[in-house]
C-alpha cells in the first residue's frame, strides 16, 4: 500500500461571487471586480466569439489541507463594445477591466408623406422614427387650455370682459 503523504492531487474548492461594480463613463465602461488576496497569475481575463467575457480566478487558502478559492464570472458584452480594444489590471486587490466604446451614431430621416406627427424613440443603440396618431391630438387639446388660459389671465389684468370663443374662432 503506497502513501500519498504530502502530495495531495485532489484540490477542495470553495467557490464565491466576488463584489463587482460598473462606472460608466461618455466612451468607457469599467467594471471594478474586488479580488483581495489573488495575484495578477492567478486571473484569467478572456473574450470568446460570442462576446461573452470570461473573468475567472483560483488561489490557494491552506497549503496544509489544500483547500482553495475560486470564481467565474461571465457577462454578454453588447455590440458597442470594441473588443480588441479591452485591457485590464490589478491594483489594491481590484481587478479593472476597461472596455472602450464604439461611438454612437445618430440619424434619423422623416418621409416628406407623412400624415402624422413622428417622434423620436431610441431603439438598440441607435434611433427609429415612430408614427404617433395621437399627438395631434394631444397638441391640439394642450393648445386650447393654453389659450383659455391666456385669455383668462388677460381679463384677470385689465377687468375687461373676456370671450374664450372669439379666441377660439380667430385662431382656426
Amino acid at each position: 500500500m503506497g502513501s500519498t503523504v504530502g502530495c495531495q492531487t485532489n484540490r477542495l474548492y470553495t467557490d464565491f461571487e466576488p463584489y463587482c461594480i460598473w462606472h460608466r463613463k461618455e466612451d468607457t465602461d469599467i467594471l471594478d471586480v474586488h479580488l483581495d488576496g489573488f495575484k495578477k497569475q492567478q486571473l484569467k481575463v478572456v473574450v470568446n466569439d460570442g462576446r461573452i467575457l470570461t473573468i475567472s480566478g483560483e488561489r490557494p487558502l491552506d497549503n496544509i489541507n489544500n483547500k482553495w478559492s475560486r470564481f467565474n464570472k461571465q457577462i454578454k458584452l453588447t455590440d458597442n463594445i470594441k473588443v480588441n480594444d479591452i485591457r485590464s489590471k490589478l491594483a489594491g486587490g481590484i481587478l479593472s477591466v476597461v472596455m472602450p466604446r464604439k461611438p454612437e451614431i445618430i440619424s434619423m430621416s422623416i418621409s416628406p408623406e407623412s400624415e402624422f406627427i413622428q417622434t423620436a424613440t431610441e431603439n438598440a443603440g441607435g434611433w427609429r422614427l415612430k408614427k404617433d396618431k395621437n399627438m395631434a391630438v394631444n397638441v391640439g387639446v394642450v393648445l386650447v387650455f393654453l389659450l383659455l388660459g391666456f385669455g383668462i389671465y388677460v381679463k384677470c389684468l385689465s377687468g375687461k370682459s373676456f370671450d374664450p370663443c372669439a379666441i377660439l374662432k380667430s385662431s382656426w
